[in-house]
């Protein structure tokens, strides 16, 4: 069955930078098992619950993609939250060389930027980003004294990122800042439905985009989007899912229309297409008992 799931994870295009479910076997300790992070992750908690403005919303997603990084993070497709899941910490993250033990990393190992390299062996364990705004000094040598600072370090010193945008930091910086522990439980399921309400959040983002008519805003929202739908493509892996991956293939190419048109300044056209987006297709929701969002289905196709 493993051999059935790879052919088909190989056979997807959706995703963009080296994202996929799988992909993030190659950071956990050896031997361990992905089947429990494809069910199961932190909960996340924001100050104001799902009422947040755009750039709370923006700084989400980006969390969740490896377009911002640079370098070998980049291309392996970890995300800032492939270390700190759902905002608080993955407590498996393991890679030989710059980890010593799960849950730990060497930021400032020249697997991540050359540049940075310091010659020391120093991996720290993953901090929660938890209530991270109310921290005096952040980073792994205590050097950054603000959110925004600390972030821009982050992207730039530690992970060999591009110089981020005004708005890019502005927009991390307001989604860390809303970060705090979940009231009640700490751990919560991973379901289509909680990923497809997640979808609708980052079409909300696009639209704010659309409407302020960025194009190069556009096309990196639509990477990171599309990155995202892969995420869920992969866990449709069947043969009989072919429906169901059809619905998610749809939206993909409507986001790569709505990328061109806004690149071609039809900012109206691109709202429109944006907005005429079909709606999960049944298809896509009776396939969720047989796909790898199905902890039964999870068990034994990743023992």
């Amino acid at each position: 069955m493993r051999g059935l799931l790879a052919i088909a994870l190989c056979g997807m295009s959706f995703t963009a930078n080296a994202q996929n479910l799988l992909k993030q076997s190659e950071w956990l300790p050896p031997g361990a098992s992905v089947a429990g992070d494809l069910l199961r992750r932190p909960a996340e908690a924001l100050e104001g619950g799902l009422n947040q403005n755009f750039y709370v919303e923006f700084g989400r997603l980006a969390f969740r993609s490896p377009e911002i990084l640079g370098g070998n993070a980049r291309r392996a497709g970890i995300s800032c939250n492939a270390c700190h899941s759902n905002g608080h910490l993955n407590a498996r993250f393991f890679i030989p060389g710059v980890s010593d033990r799960p849950g730990t990393v060497d930021a400032t190992h020249k697997l991540w930027n050359l540049r940075a390299e310091d010659r020391v062996a120093n991996p720290l364990p993953i901090p929660s980003l938890r209530n991270v705004a109310g921290k005096l000094r952040l980073g792994q040598d205590g050097r950054a004294t603000g959110l925004r600072d600390f972030v821009r370090a982050v992207i730039v010193t530690e992970f060999a990122g591009d110089e981020p945008s005004h708005l890019m930091l502005d927009a991390l910086t307001a989604y860390l800042a809303k970060l705090r522990p979940p009231a009640g439980d700490d751990i919560e399921a991973v379901t289509l439905d909680g990923d497809l309400a997640d979808l609708t959040r980052y079409r909300h983002v696009l639209r704010t985009v659309l409407l302020d008519e960025d194009a190069a805003l556009t096309e990196l929202a639509v990477r990171m989007i599309r990155g995202q739908i892969g995420f869920i493509a992969e866990r449709f892996f069947r043969p009989e899912h072919d429906a169901a991956r059809a619905n998610l293939a749809a939206w993909v190419d409507d986001l790569r229309a709505v990328e061109a048109l806004a690149m071609q300044r039809d900012f109206p056209g691109a709202r429109a297409r944006l907005a005429a987006m079909a709606p999960p297709a049944p298809a896509l929701l009776a396939a969720a008992a047989t796909s790898l969002y199905d902890p039964a289905t999870v068990k034994a196709v990743l023992p």
